[in-house]
């Protein structure tokens, strides 16, 4: 977390404590021999079929001496046979392409990282839902639906990280009900540089989005700012961007080693974590 935030980079603690928990071999590190971390790189398993490239990095102090390699190979290896996914920032997609053997460019969306360090009102929202819908801070008795809802939308099980997920410290985590069954959750978390992150933020109706997105930032006060990661074809979540007075940061290509994932990114309006996992 110390190289993240040198980075600037909003990751959250916790969250690489629930992958790690989900693939304790996930992430590889480089260290000095007096124990000094110099560099992180994962590949986390999110099954044995999924797995995850991201939290490349080097302390900017050791950078320049071809140290990256080593770790990030020893992460491809780890993942094994898995198709594997990872968010490339700009200027690196040839890179990935024709040497890191992420051949397959997606090309119907980016994925979008957003921030802003100053306060965010949540009242610019919408409190307004549809009919016989509830906005629920999550118990153990929603775990079931928020699982079948979760897989739903990505298509893969994510159980285990998602119950990681809802028991994390300095987060909340809201379920969106109708008639006994899930149509939407959120989580909200601190991040290392203190702002709150957003992510995930799925639901079936962009209403009940609004007003989970809502709930959550009122949930978590007194952070620095608010970070949410989104994908480009959800036009809803850039009107609540723009509602927050949150700006465009940087826009990241997904790419994989196999073939690609295929999700209703309309569902989508705030990614899990953009290191971790594919949505």
């Amino acid at each position: 977390m110390e190289i993240r935030r040198e980075l600037g980079v909003h990751d959250v603690q916790s969250c690489i404590q629930t992958w790690i928990t989900v693939d304790p071999q996930g992430i590889k590190i480089i260290e000095t021999d007096t124990g000094e971390m110099v560099g992180a790189c994962g590949f986390v398993k999110n099954n044995e079929d999924i797995a995850f490239l991201g939290l490349y990095c080097i302390r900017s102090k050791y950078q320049g001496y071809g140290l990256g390699i080593h770790v990030y190979n020893a992460a491809v290896e780890h993942a094994g046979n898995a198709n594997g996914a990872l968010n490339a920032v700009p200027g690196k997609l040839e890179l990935y392409r024709d040497k890191g053997g992420f051949p397959v460019v997606e090309t119907e969306f980016k994925c979008l990282k957003n921030f802003t360090t100053d306060h965010v009102d949540p009242r610019n929202l919408s409190s307004a839902i549809p009919k016989d819908v509830s906005i629920e801070a999550v118990q153990d008795h929603h775990l079931p639906a928020l699982f079948d809802y979760d897989y739903s939308v990505v298509g893969f099980e994510r159980k285990f990280a998602l119950a990681l997920n809802c028991q994390e410290k300095k987060s909340r985590t809201y379920v969106a009900m109708k008639n006994g069954a899930c149509i939407g959750f959120g989580t909200i978390k601190t991040s290392c540089l203190g702002a709150g992150r957003v992510g995930p933020l799925y639901a079936d109706d962009s209403a009940v989005a609004e007003v989970l997105l809502k709930t959550l930032i009122i949930s978590l006060p007194n952070v620095k700012g608010l970070v949410m990661n989104t994908v480009s074809t959800n036009i809803s979540s850039k009107k609540f961007l723009k509602k927050l007075g949150i700006p465009l940061k940087e826009e990241l290509t997904r790419m994989y080693t196999k073939e690609r994932i295929d999700v209703d990114t309309k569902k989508v309006f705030a990614l899990f974590d953009l290191n971790l996992t594919p949505f």
